[in-house]
């Protein structure tokens, strides 16, 4: 019984917003189809005694300020009811729904400018004298209601600690990214980062780079890659460098001094790869306009010319004879 009662009140807390979750870093990429199970706050709360009874006292509080506020309205509806033909008979004016709300709610019930006069306080500051007018209503409840919610608040801040702190938070999001990385490894994703940008010429792959190069590319390096803002991106000079992992550092981190942004923010790696690739398929082609050479010749060599190279400079061994 004890447990049913607690999980009423446990949701009757989170419609009135005063359960708060607690916040975990969330991973952006590659994680659609991965799910990891995490400890909900109710969870948390259900797990300790002082957990659920503290979640019973607050529940209890606020049952106890709902059937206030009904009470109280129901009192002023019978008042109403009781004076509204006195109101009449003496001749004050009635005030609509909107202005008694105005009243009671927001601003205050003014007194009569002829009887203001009795509100001033003996303060003078250049001529200027000050009244004294109560806080407003609603200022007035926000303060008493920091009280009501500091009741629930700080027993689960400070001794129960089901409120974890900044310094609990900061380690459960570093626990929650470990077991993230630990479930992309399980799943066989790999976090796409220069080091471990591939080169590629599929043609899904070139096709797909060449639509984000012409959409975020093209108006500094021209659509066929001959330059313009930019530099030259079909010849063999180079500022930076001319394989993958050089052309993936260089889109993702952009060149800020030379105007180029960091795409990062605005691309995924995947895209970033692909767009690199697509970079990279452009060099030695024919541009209409080709900017003049800029940076240093740096000719791409493939895997096949550079094994051909190294079995050259093998030093020569004499055959044994048997």
């Amino acid at each position: 019984m004890m447990k049913k009662i607690t999980e009423m009140i446990w949701s009757s807390l989170f419609l009135w917003g005063i359960g708060s979750p607690t916040a975990l870093a969330q991973s952006t990429e590659a994680l659609a189809d991965i799910e990891i199970e995490k400890v909900s706050m109710r969870e948390q709360l259900m797990q300790t005694e002082q957990g659920r009874l503290l979640l019973l006292i607050g529940g209890l509080l606020l049952i106890l300020i709902f059937l206030m506020v009904i009470l109280a309205v129901l009192m002023v509806k019978t008042a109403n009811l009781i004076l509204k033909k006195k109101k009449f008979e003496d001749g004050v004016v009635h005030l609509t729904f909107l202005q008694r709300f105005k009243q009671k709610w927001i601003t205050g019930r003014f007194k009569p400018i002829d009887k203001e006069g009795d509100m001033l306080l003996d303060h003078d500051y250049d001529g200027i004298r000050e009244m004294d007018y109560g806080m407003p209503p609603w200022l007035r409840y926000i303060f008493i209601g920091t009280f009501l919610f500091a009741v629930f608040y700080v027993p689960a801040y400070l001794i129960f600690d089901i409120i974890p702190d900044q310094q609990s938070e900061y380690q459960a999001s570093i626990d929650d990214a470990a077991l993230r990385a630990e479930a992309r490894a399980k799943a066989g994703i790999v976090q796409i980062t220069a080091e471990t940008a591939e080169l590629q010429s599929d043609e899904a792959v070139i096709k797909a780079g060449q639509v984000l190069y012409k959409k975020n590319c093209a108006v500094c390096h021209a659509d066929d890659g001959g330059g313009g803002v930019g530099p030259n991106l079909t010849d063999n000079y180079w500022i930076h460098g001319n394989d993958i992992k050089g052309v993936f550092t260089t889109v993702s981190e952009g060149v800020p001094a030379k105007g180029m942004i960091p795409w990062k923010g605005n691309m995924s790696p995947k895209q970033i790869q692909d767009v690199s690739n697509y970079v990279l398929s452009l060099v030695g082609s024919s541009p209409a306009a080709p900017k003049e050479p800029q940076g240093e010749i740096r000719k791409r060599i493939n895997a096949e010319e550079r094994i051909e190279e190294n079995v050259d400079e093998l030093p020569e061994v004499d055959s044994v004879e048997e």
